[in-house]
């Protein structure tokens, strides 16, 4: 059974589509609920919740709505609340701090609540300068990745902020059998990196310091170049090695609807006409449920462990921000 509350009121069984979709590159849960218009009463900013089997599998805001007099359907989008984390810019300077900490500092001014965050290993220091809420927690876990290498997405769960990491893994095997309706599988080489040049420069000389190489790709599909320039504060091999990319293979299965399957999670599938067999990274999550009772996911897999990530400021140790505050200035180096 799904039900909407909106200003206190439940509304069921008066939709004609609902469809709810999120994913781990950047993007806030979105909500679109289409119904009768006589049926469905709300204003744009009202606070929606969605529920399935009584369970709360959505809290948002309404952002947007529309009214067609042909049909006599009202619809609306609402979004959960990460779309704060998009919409709101910071200038900031943050030195030795806990990624943590930098969630904490953001979703504070944001007067966001936080839920589960991963276990620190690194400390942080950067400059953010217009950026987006997103864009500097999306930093901290950039540098917590490089550590580690595990793959972090930001995610809001029923109105908490939280940072996922690809360790968390839903225990359930999708397959053909019972589960997959259909499927699609794709691949390409149109944004391969094969390797990297790390280069630095010393007055007007530039020096070769090193190469990074994908030699089984190179042989196989030419060559695909990079350049890195060289920095002696970070593990050159070691970013190189980050920015090399193979064939990207990208498979969307749609399966019975199940409200467990969410971005940013792992799941078993196995599907042996597109070859689908192995743990899978969910990239991204809709879920539909239509006027005759059916009700849908679909989902994009990720097969290689590929993260959402930001370029710094460059040359940030060199760079100095005025800011002004009053009468004073503070300089950020």
């Amino acid at each position: 059974m799904l039900e909407l509350e909106i200003n206190k009121k439940i509304y069921k069984e008066i939709f004609n589509l609902v469809e709810l979709s999120g994913g781990i590159n950047g993007t806030s849960k979105v909500l679109k609920v289409k119904a009768l218009k006589k049926a469905l009463i709300f204003n744009i900013g009202d606070t929606v919740k969605l529920l399935a089997n009584k369970q709360l599998i959505f809290t948002g805001k309404i952002f947007e709505s529309s009214f067609s007099t042909e049909t006599l359907l009202i619809d609306f989008t609402a979004f959960d609340n990460s779309i704060y984390l998009n919409k709101n810019k910071f200038v900031k300077n943050f030195n030795n701090k806990l990624p943590s900490q930098i969630v904490d500092e953001i979703c504070g001014e944001l007067k966001l609540s936080i839920g589960k965050l991963p276990i620190d290993a690194v400390k942080c220091t950067f400059p953010a300068i217009n950026r987006s809420g997103y864009d500097i927690l999306l930093m901290a876990y950039t540098i917590q990745h490089n550590k580690d290498k595990k793959i972090y997405s930001i995610n809001c769960n029923n109105g908490l902020i939280e940072i996922l990491n690809d360790d968390l893994y839903i225990d359930l095997t999708l397959d053909s059998s019972n589960d997959i309706r259909r499927s699609q599988f794709s691949e390409n080489i149109k944004n391969m990196i094969n390797q990297i040049v790390i280069y630095k420069t010393e007055g007007n000389k530039v020096q070769i310091v090193d190469k990074v190489a994908n030699e089984s790709d190179k042989n196989k599909y030419g060559l695909f170049q990079e350049v890195l320039h060289y920095n002696e504060d970070m593990n050159n091999i070691l970013n190189a090695r980050d920015m090399l990319k193979g064939k990207e293979q990208k498979a969307i299965i749609n399966v019975n609807g199940n409200t467990e399957l969410k971005s940013g999670y792992s799941i078993g599938v196995y599907e042996p006409n597109s070859k689908l067999f192995g743990k899978f990274l969910i990239e991204s999550d809709k879920h539909i449920w239509t006027a005759d009772g059916d009700y849908e996911t679909i989902l994009e897999l990720g097969f290689e462990k590929t993260m959402d990530k930001i370029e710094f400021e460059e040359e940030k140790k060199k760079t100095r921000y005025s800011l002004t505050r009053g009468k004073d200035r503070e300089i950020i180096e």
